[in-house]
């Protein structure tokens, strides 16, 4: 809804920023502001710069908020400056350089703050949006959301909606976003869930994929997994956390399964780095001297990993490989176990 308001009076906006300041200021100082030379000349100054900023607005709420904010600049001036001479001067030389270079100053830190949004998006997994972002900030609200949409396969939808929100200083950060999953073949899994921007640790497109289809993911050496059975006052699941203390160890859990990805280091590290965003990956397995394909997903709570056949139909591991298959797997471990322990005693020999 928010996105279809009329531009907002940006003018009175950011007088309003001002006076916000100025009630922060008179709570921080026991002596009376109304008479400071200092901070007298900053208002004049900050008057200047949003006259000069939006001379040429079109609005014309903005239009008249200017020609009463040019009256009251002409009385600061006087209070300030009380001979003409010095005003003359100060208004037809002094105040325009000074509004130059200021509006340059506040064009580069414009600039600055967007470049740093449309960076902050595109990592999180959201391209192109630049135009967009530009666009609303341009229209001046306070806060405002982007949406966007898009099918992750033949019968699944995400939609988010990003929100923005401007701070004390007038730029814009990026705030979190709203992951909603809408599968067209069973509704009733819709789910939604407001991620939060965190520093160096936020979740990303394809971990709120993941998170929201019920998977668990893996920020720094913890893992995160909504539960889908209970939510807070907001509306978002709340997460069940693994520790790294909790001994999920996922490399372990792989390794006990005959996958022939497995075999080969590179393919082994990728495998595990993408079951740790959370992904459910189509695997090899060898099954009786034949191959087999499985689909396989990260299962911290349970200290295992969960397997599904082609149907999607999740199935156990016995299941998977047969008990026999089973057994020699097992023994397979025990054997390398026992090796290992051998060559680290001899190692440690060496060291003693």
């Amino acid at each position: 809804m928010m996105n279809e308001q009329l531009p907002m009076n940006r003018v009175e906006m950011e007088l309003n920023q001002w006076r916000s300041r100025e009630e922060r200021f008179s709570k921080l100082f026991n002596f009376s502001l109304s008479g400071n030379r200092s901070l007298i000349k900053e208002k004049l100054h900050h008057y200047e710069r949003i006259g000069t900023k939006y001379k040429g607005t079109k609005n014309i709420e903005e239009r008249f908020v200017l020609q009463m904010l040019k009256q009251e600049k002409n009385k600061i001036l006087k209070q300030l400056y009380p001979n003409l001479l010095v005003r003359l001067i100060r208004k037809l030389v002094i105040a325009p350089l000074r509004d130059q270079i200021a509006v340059h100053k506040d064009a580069k830190e414009e600039q600055k703050n967007n470049q740093a949004l449309y960076d902050q998006v595109q990592r999180i997994g959201f391209k192109d949006l630049s135009n967009q972002i530009e666009y609303q900030i341009k229209q001046g609200h306070e806060q405002f959301t982007v949406p966007v949409s898009y099918y992750v396969n033949e019968k699944e939808r995400l939609n988010h909606e990003l929100s923005f929100v401007k701070d004390q200083s007038g730029g814009y950060q990026f705030e979190g976003y709203k992951a909603s999953l809408y599968n067209e073949l069973k509704p009733e899994e819709n789910r939604s869930q407001y991620f939060k921007l965190q520093q160096g640790n936020s979740v990303d497109t394809t971990q709120a994929y993941n998170l929201l289809g019920g998977r668990a993911v893996q920020k720094d050496r913890s893992w995160m997994q909504l539960d889908l059975n209970d939510k807070d006052a907001s509306g978002n699941h709340r997460i069940k956390e693994f520790h790294f203390g909790y001994g999920y160890d996922l490399e372990k859990a792989i390794q006990e399964l005959p996958l022939k990805e497995l075999t080969n280091k590179t393919e082994g590290d990728k495998l595990n780095y993408s079951l740790k965003q959370g992904n459910r990956l189509p695997v090899t397995l060898i099954k009786n001297g034949n191959e087999h394909r499985f689909y396989i997903e990260a299962n911290p709570q349970f200290k295992s990993v969960n397997i599904y056949d082609e149907h999607s139909r999740k199935i156990t591991v016995s299941t998977a490989l047969g008990n026999k298959t089973m057994e020699t797997v097992k023994q397979i471990q025990k054997t390398s176990e026992s090796q290992q322990e051998k060559h680290s005693k001899r190692n440690s020999m060496r060291i003693s």
